[in-house]
């Protein structure tokens, strides 16, 4: 048995999983007991208004017509007779669209408190039989019935409908030629019916469609479709097929999907949401190819075990590796937080084997854990752990995932926060898995208890500045250090602020202490550092009217100073245990410190200049323009430095850093920013990105990166790359989409991707390819190396809209290569 999710599962809210769009509106008993006052109205006089049935329900004669229906056929209207506001993407793929006549303000009385109107040109009564002919219509609210005969037993509530039956509710269409009804069991039938779900872009029809009373559709030899009327690009044809309104449910037997007429799949059973309900089931395959693995299938399998928990198991068969068995498991509880567990594993990777022969152990493996908890807006809690068998696992196996291969290590974390009125307290506990052999084992923080007073930033009033940090530093490796650290500042902080400016004064006193566990050498064990700081940190605002690009525009010029001194303490014993010199750029230059970590008290007696323009819309107030540029002036040497033995930085000024945006319009939008040395005339750092989006999907990004080794940062390799990436749609049904990241140092393109998109108004299809260099993480690629080797991946996605689809890896590459692409937002 085989039950196929229409929809990709998702992890929904406990409102949206009680979601029944069809509640409350059943098309069973209601339905006949219309039909059966109608019946006896009509039996009396067929322009009369009076009261009938036993139970003096009030039945009502009326000459109106009902209101005519929109569209010749199942409620569709072609698209040249679609109200433009209406006209979405699926409306022009499908050259058309469903339009409920009842749907939004159309929708009617609720039926259970509207009188009922009936109307039939001619009646006979034999006995306890009444025979309609010549067309019956009854409407009671937004209920609505006709059929052109019908003939009732006023006994047993029983009868038949013949020629055009329809019978139409919101969200619900169903036709037929031929019907019975008991109105005593509430059940009823009709053969050779025609049905339309329209929220859903449903359509069927069945040779016998069988209604019962509890809301359940019932069709056998019948056929399903999100094709317009007309076109069968796809078609579920069953023998028996159960439509659940109620439960959002549909479930098939005898199931055979056929595509372009032809049988493609076959089920005995299966089962499918009709919304988007959280159902279990089989979830479409995922299928591609790799050069690292060759074939790639998954088959993924969703178990909705509750409404807070579910299960997604996923083997995967990766043709030169074997069976990798993949799962993820998810809870969620207004106690105890969010939790996330997953993980996969491959016993005895044949590839894996093959590449490392003197590795005793082929098995592999991957451990996922995430959680985030909220107990009473006081306490936090955070778990984020991975762990893996090997550094190349996630390499090898994420394939449909760019990111896995720029990571440079996992992270396993967990933490504690408590919120007070007036400090922050956090536990934490953190260390890292790396993932090259070249990369070092980083300390583990076991563990990290902060302190922070929460200050309230009130304006002319005396903040205190309040933080103590204890850390315990551990290692598996043979570093030179490990042990406790001990840091604490306090001080007081003054913030003025007016609409023309603000002034900010700070001054505060850090301490820094180590007890350590030396492993070699004869250094102190317990060395320590002291160090006053002192800031001022000033902006002024000025604003102008003026014009850019022929749009009236309010302009600022902000002008800051930043001010800082702090003392020097000697520091050459300290151990680095978390600290590194942060990436110079302009929001750098108001910062108090030029490390991060707290293993530095950095020394400084600077001033930063800097000013800011910006243009702002003045009748929205949007923003379409903003640069700014700026540059520290040291009036001393800076003597702290990371590395004990690396000399001290003699330079008497910065390099200039910028930084503009561009936002002329919600399509195009250009970012940048620049590192510029005036003592070399070189530019040192900047990167450009431009993009530019459509209404029609299109996606342009043109972007340039350079970067070359400057002595505030270490091992920081140089860059000088181009990148260009597009989503295009060359017609309405055809796009094309592609990303080139060329680097004009090794001029040759370092990774590529190309694809080919076709959508139609029911399947979508997609083919990617990809290259790219296996090189190590964050190293430039040698591309004179015999040993560098280029990679490929293969990516095919197939969707049949309504029903669901394979490939979400094509997604999952196209979010990585193309900014601006929202997965989600191009579903149709």
């Amino acid at each position: 048995m085989l039950a196929f999710p229409l929809k990709s599962a998702s992890f929904l809210s406990p409102s949206r999983r009680t979601r029944a769009p069809f509640r409350g509106r059943s098309l069973g008993i209601p339905w006949l007991g219309m039909l059966l006052l109608a019946s006896a109205a009509a039996a009396q006089d067929d322009s009369a208004v009076t009261p009938a049935d036993a139970d003096n329900a009030a039945a009502v004669l009326t000459e109106e017509a009902i209101a005519p229906r929109v569209g010749a056929t199942l409620d569709w209207v072609p698209i040249e007779d679609v109200p433009e506001p209406l006209r979405d993407v699926s409306c022009r793929l499908c050259e058309g669209r469903y339009i409920d006549p009842q749907g939004g303000p159309n929708a009617g009385k609720n039926p259970e408190s509207a009188p009922i109107n009936a109307r039939a040109r001619s009646s006979e009564l034999e006995g306890n039989t009444v025979r309609l002919s010549g067309g019956v219509e009854v409407t009671q609210g937004y209920r609505e019935f006709s059929s052109d005969e019908a003939s009732i037993d006023r006994e047993t509530r029983a009868g038949t409908l013949e020629g055009n039956i329809e019978l139409r509710e919101p969200g619900v269409l169903l036709r037929g030629e031929r019907g019975e009804f008991d109105s005593q069991t509430g059940e009823a039938q009709m053969e050779n019916s025609q049905f339309v779900l329209h929220e859903q872009h449903l359509r069927g029809s069945a040779a016998l469609l069988a209604r019962e009373s509890n809301e359940l559709l019932r069709i056998k030899d019948g056929e399903l479709t999100f094709c317009a009327p007309g076109d069968n690009d796809w078609l579920l044809q069953t023998g028996e097929l159960e439509l659940d309104l109620e439960r959002g449910v549909g479930t098939a037997r005898d199931a055979t999907l056929r595509a372009g007429g032809y049988p493609i799949f076959y089920a005995p059973w299966l089962s499918f949401p009709l919304d988007d309900r959280r159902r279990s089931g089989l979830l479409f395959p995922a299928v591609g190819s790799d050069s690292r693995g060759g074939i790639d299938i998954a088959v993924p399998a969703y178990l909705n075990l509750a409404p807070n928990y579910d299960l997604l198991y996923s083997p995967r068969y990766i043709g030169q590796r074997g069976l990798n068995h993949e799962f993820n498991a998810r809870y969620l509880d207004p106690f105890n937080g969010n939790w996330e567990v997953g993980g996969s594993y491959i016993g005895n990777d044949k590839q894996y084997a093959d590449d490392f022969p003197d590795e005793p152990d082929a098995n592999r493996w991957l451990a996922v854990v995430k959680h985030q908890g909220n107990y009473g807006g006081r306490w936090r809690s955070l778990i984020n752990y991975s762990k893996v068998s090997d550094v190349d696992l996630i390499r090898d196996l994420e394939t449909s995932r760019l990111d896995s291969r720029r990571d440079v290590n996992l992270l396993q974390l967990g933490q504690v926060k408590y919120l007070g009125d007036d400090w922050l307290v956090t536990l934490q506990a953190q260390q890292f898995q790396p993932l090259a052999e070249d990369i070092r084992n980083d300390y583990k923080k076991l563990p990290q208890i902060t302190a922070q007073y929460r200050s309230h930033g009130e304006p002319f009033t005396l903040n205190p500045i309040g933080m103590v940090q204890y850390s315990n530093f551990d290692t598996d490796t043979d570093l030179i250090a490990t042990g406790q650290r001990l840091y604490g500042e306090a001080g007081v902080t003054y913030p003025m602020s007016w609409q023309y400016g603000f002034l900010r004064s700070t001054a505060k006193y850090r301490v820094l202490e180590y007890s350590l566990n030396r492993q070699i050498g004869s250094l102190d064990e317990n060395p320590g550092a002291r160090s006053g700081l002192a800031s001022i940190d000033g902006g002024l605002f000025f604003e102008r009217n003026t014009q850019l690009a022929g749009k009236n525009v309010v302009q600022t010029l902000e002008p800051r100073l930043f001010y800082l001194y702090s003392q020097y303490d000697e520091q050459t014993d300290q151990p680095d245990f978390d600290s590194a010199e942060l990436t110079f750029n302009y929001n750098q230059l108001f910062r108090d410190t030029r490390f991060s970590g707290r293993d530095r008290l950095d020394d400084a007696n600077q001033a930063a200049i800097g000013i800011t323009t910006r243009f702002l819309d003045e009748s929205t107030g949007d923003e379409l323009f903003n640069a700014s540029i700026g540059q520290i002036v040291y009036f001393t040497n800076r003597r702290v430095r990371l590395n004990a033995f690396a000399p001290e930085l003699d330079r008497s000024s910065s390099e200039l850093a910028g930084e503009f945006n561009f936002y002329p319009n919600d399509r195009l939008s250009m970012r940048s920013n620049l590192q510029y040395d005036p003592s070399t005339r070189k530019m040192n750092a900047g990167n450009l990105l431009a993009s530019y989006t459509r209404d029609d999907d299109t996606v342009f990004n043109v972007g340039y990166t350079f970067r070359r080794p400057i002595s505030l940062v270490r091992n920081q390799p140089t860059t000088d790359q181009v990148n260009l990436s597009t989503y295009y749609p060359i017609n309405n049904n055809w796009r094309a989409f592609l990303a080139w990241n060329y680097s004009l140092e090794a001029n040759r393109s370092v990774e590529d991707m190309v694809g080919i998109e076709y959508d139609s108004c029911c399947w979508q299809v997609r083919l990617l390819h990809l290259r790219y260099f296996d090189t190590a993480r964050e190293a430039i690629p040698d591309f004179d190396s015999p040993n560098l080797d280029r990679e490929h991946v293969t990516q095919i996605q197939v969707v049949l809209k309504g029903l669901g689809g394979f490939g979400d890896g094509v997604e999952q590459l196209m979010g990585d290569m193309i900014q601006g692409f929202n997965r989600l937002a191009y579903r149709r």
